[in-house]
C-alpha cells in the first residue's frame, strides 16, 4: 500500500535552474533510498509536489520537507492511498511552468497554470508529461535511473538496522 501526498508552496526567493538543480541533486537519491517516487512543478515563485511511497518514508520526507527554509506557506491539498503509483519511473521528476507541452495541455483544459486546475487535474496532467517525457528518453537515460535504483537502494529493508546504526535522524 502506498501514499501520495500532493502539496504546494512559496518560495521564499525567485527560483532559479541552479535551486531545482540543488533540490534534484539531494532529493533524488534520498527518494531512491527511501522507495519514493514523484513530481516537483514548479514556476519562478511556487512549487507544487507530488510525493509517493510507503506510509513511513513519505511521512518522513514530509518532516524534512516542510523544515526546508526555501520555501513556506506550505499547503496539503491532497492525501491518498493506492496500490500503484502515479510515477513508478521517476524517483525524482521535475516540470517547469515554461515546459512547452504542459503549457500546451494547460491551456487546451483552459486553465491558466496548474494552479488554476483542481488537484486531481494536476495529476493527470503531470503524469501525462511525465509519461511524454519517459518515453522520449533514450535507453541510456533510461538504463541510468535502472542502474540508480540500484546503486542506492539499500538491500536490506529498511527499519531495525537502520534503528541499530541511527541513520533515522
Amino acid at each position: 500500500m502506498f501514499v501520495q501526498i500532493t502539496y504546494d508552496s512559496r518560495a521564499c526567493a525567485r527560483i532559479t535552474d541552479r535551486d531545482i538543480e540543488k533540490i534534484t541533486a539531494c532529493s533524488l537519491s534520498k527518494n531512491i533510498a527511501n522507495d519514493l517516487t514523484g513530481f516537483l512543478y514548479h514556476d519562478d515563485q511556487r512549487f507544487l509536489h507530488i510525493l509517493e511511497g510507503p506510509t513511513e518514508q513519505v511521512s518522513d520526507a514530509m518532516e524534512r520537507i516542510t523544515g526546508n527554509p526555501m520555501h513556506h506557506s506550505l499547503k496539503v491539498r491532497l492525501m491518498n492511498r493506492g496500490r500503484e503509483r502515479s510515477f513508478p519511473d521517476w524517483p525524482f521528476g521535475t516540470l517547469a511552468a515554461t515546459d512547452p507541452e504542459l503549457r500546451r495541455i494547460i491551456r487546451n483544459m483552459g486553465f491558466r497554470d496548474v494552479f488554476d486546475a483542481n488537484v486531481l487535474d494536476v495529476i493527470k496532467i503531470i503524469k501525462r508529461v511525465a509519461g511524454r517525457k519517459y518515453r522520449m528518453m533514450t535507453s541510456l537515460e533510461k538504463q541510468s535511473l535502472t542502474d540508480a535504483r540500484r546503486i542506492i537502494r539499500p538491500k536490506i529493508p529498511l527499519g531495525v538496522t537502520e534503528d541499530i546504526l541511527d541513520f533515522r535522524r
